[in-house]
């Protein structure tokens, strides 16, 4: 089904996976060579905790695509602070053993687009066909590989599928070996704050702004948005975590001990 040079990518992209320590790295490293072998316009592979009211939750979220910074920012955004809940394929994450899947083979197409999820989120950015590496540990989510492609470039074939499925077992033993430290750094980092107080990527990026002393415009063009768009975040945060004011976000990030996720 494949030829040498695909097996040397594979293989290449199987040590990367054990030779790489750190966890960001690994994950960005597993994507960027990934696009070597399997065709996609745009992935994510994100960390995966569950809630207490067992909903799957998912943090840390590292990108490869072919497209901008602000493209990538947006579909994040999107997806965390309003179409996550619409989300048909969700279910998932609350499976207790690993898999590879392709979402054509999972919902009718029929119904599919039919949906909100499909028609107001996947098809305004133009990513309308979904495969993906749902990783479960000790029968627990931890760890989410979501590959999208366009719709001029089709479905992903079963050449893909296959590929995707050579690679699970060893994001699954990487997974088995360091779920601890994997879960004790998402905990110590970005989880609270995504998890309990239901902040977004973008939220907690003007929260370590914030920290650092920026005052708004300056926040907004670091980032490259509006002032007013910066205002309303910061409205958001304060309404979440139950603060009024600048020096009250402070005292939190110091209460929670979550310096480190910003460190100058």
């Amino acid at each position: 089904m494949l030829d040498q040079k695909q097996w040397e990518k594979i293989n290449d992209i199987i040590a990367s996976i054990h030779a790489t320590k750190n966890t960001t790295a690994m994950r960005t490293a597993f994507l960027q060579k990934l696009m070597g072998v399997v065709s996609f316009d745009f992935s994510d592979f994100n960390i995966g905790m569950m809630q207490n009211t067992a909903d799957p939750c998912l943090v840390d979220p590292v990108v490869v695509s072919k497209f901008d910074k602000k493209f990538e920012e947006d579909f994040i955004y999107q997806y965390e602070s309003i179409f996550a809940p619409m989300d048909y394929v969700k279910w998932l994450f609350l499976s207790s053993e690993s898999l590879v899947y392709r979402e054509s083979d999972l919902v009718n197409d029929e119904v599919r687009k039919k949906s909100p999820f499909y028609l107001q989120y996947l098809k305004i950015f133009d990513l309308v066909n979904i495969a993906g590496i749902v990783i479960s540990s000790g029968g627990q989510f931890v760890g989410a590989v979501t590959l999208y492609k366009r719709e001029k470039n089709g479905d992903f074939s079963d050449v893909d599928m296959y590929v995707l499925k050579q690679l699970l077992p060893h994001l699954q033993n990487i997974f088995d070996t360091e779920e601890e430290v994997l879960r004790k750094n998402v905990k110590s980092q970005s989880y609270l704050l995504k998890n309990q107080y239901r902040l977004t990527n973008r939220e907690i990026e003007i929260i370590g702004y914030i920290y650092k002393g920026f005052r708004n415009d300056d926040i907004a063009e670091s980032l490259g948005i509006a002032s007013n768009t910066v205002k309303k975040h910061i409205y958001n945060m304060y309404d979440k975590l139950e603060v009024k004011s600048r020096i009250q976000l402070v005292n939190f990030i110091y209460e929670n001990r979550l310096q480190d996720l910003w460190k100058i």
